[in-house]
C-alpha cells in the first residue's frame, strides 16, 4: 500500500514539479544514492505528508483535551504542523547535496596520494585498466577507490571499453577536480601520450596544491589561537577579576545579582564559547 502511494506520489512529483526538483534528480545521480529519483521523490513527499498530518491530529488532540480551545489548538497545530513539514522536507532535499559534499571532500583529499601511487604503477608499464582495478582495492582511499570500482565494474560487467568507462565515472563524479583529472586521462589515452608523464606532472601538481592548503590552514591556525587567547582567556579573566571584586560590594546585573551573573558566565557561556570555537576549528579544517 505505502509502496504504491510512493510511486503515485512519485510520478506526480515528476509530473507537476519537474522544474523544482531537477537539481535534485542531478544530486541523486552524482551522489550514486541506489533509488531511482522518482522513488526518493515519492518517499520524500509520502513522510512530508505524513508528518504533516500526525502533528497536526497529535497537537490538537492534545491541546483539545487540556481544555484549550478548538480554534487556538487549530491554529497552533497548524503552525506546528507546517513547520515540522517544512524541516523533513528540507532534511530529504538536502540530504544528496549533502552527500556529495562529504564524497567531494573525501576525493579530494585523498586525491594527492592516490594520484601519486597511480603514476607509480603506471611506471611498471601495466595497462590503464589495471591501475584503476589496483586502487579500488585500497579501502583507503576511501571515495576514490569507490570510483575505480564502478570503472572496473563499467568494463568487467559491463564490458565498456576503459575510455568509455572512465567517461562514465568522470560524468558523475562529485569532485570538479578529479574530474578534470580524469578527462585528462582520456585525452592522454585516446592521443597516445605517455601515461606515466601525465600521472608523475598530475601528482606534483596535486601535492604541492595540498601541501599549500595545509600551510595555510596552520596560518590561519595561528589567526585563531591569537583570537582564542584575546577573547576566551584574557577576557574571561578580566571579567571574573572584576565581577568578583564587585560581588563583594553588591550591586546587579540585567537584573541578576553579581554572583548569579558570575557562575552564570563561569559554568554556562564559557564552556559555550569554547565549544563554538572547537566545532568551528574542527570544521573549518581541511581533511588529511
Amino acid at each position: 500500500m505505502l509502496e504504491a502511494w510512493v510511486r503515485t506520489l512519485g510520478r506526480h512529483g515528476v509530473m507537476y514539479l519537474s522544474s523544482y526538483t531537477k537539481p535534485l534528480k542531478e544530486e541523486i545521480l552524482k551522489s550514486n544514492l541506489t533509488i531511482l529519483f522518482e522513488i526518493y521523490l515519492g518517499r520524500m513527499l509520502l513522510i512530508t505528508i505524513l508528518s504533516f498530518i500526525g502533528v497536526f491530529a497529535f497537537i490538537t488532540l492534545s491541546f483539545t483535551l487540556f481544555g484549550v480551545p478548538l480554534l487556538l489548538s487549530a491554529i497552533s497545530a497548524l503552525i506546528a504542523s507546517v513547520t515540522t513539514a517544512f524541516f523533513v522536507f528540507t532534511i530529504h532535499y538536502s540530504y544528496p547535496f549533502h552527500l556529495i559534499t562529504s564524497k567531494r571532500s573525501s576525493i579530494e583529499a585523498n586525491a594527492p596520494f592516490v594520484i601519486n601511487h597511480m603514476a607509480a604503477i603506471a611506471a611498471s608499464g601495466v595497462p590503464p585498466f589495471v591501475i584503476f582495478k589496483l586502487v579500488s582495492r585500497i579501502p583507503e582511499y576511501e571515495e576514490i577507490s569507490n570510483e575505480c570500482k564502478r570503472i572496473v565494474r563499467n568494463v568487467e560487467t559491463f564490458g565498456m571499453d576503459i575510455v568509455t568507462a572512465v567517461e562514465n565515472v568522470s560524468g558523475r563524479t562529485p569532485s570538479e577536480k578529479f574530474r578534470q583529472f580524469l578527462g585528462g586521462f582520456v585525452a592522454v589515452i585516446n592521443t597516445g601520450g605517455s601515461l606515466q608523464q601525465y600521472l608523475e606532472n598530475e601528482a606534483k601538481e596535486a601535492l604541492f596544491s595540498y601541501r599549500l592548503r595545509r600551510e595555510k590552514y596552520i596560518q590561519a591556525l595561528s589567526t585563531y589561537a591569537d583570537l582564542y587567547t584575546a577573547v576566551l582567556i584574557a577576557a574571561p579573566l578580566f571579567f571574573v577579576s572584576i565581577l568578583s571584586i564587585l560581588s563583594l560590594v553588591g550591586g546587579s546585573i540585567f537584573g541578576l545579582p553579581i554572583d548569579v551573573a558570575l557562575r552564570l558566565g563561569i559554568f554556562t557561556l564559557i564552556p559555550i564559547l569554547n565549544i563554538f570555537f572547537i566545532a568551528f576549528v574542527h570544521y573549518t579544517q581541511p581533511r588529511v
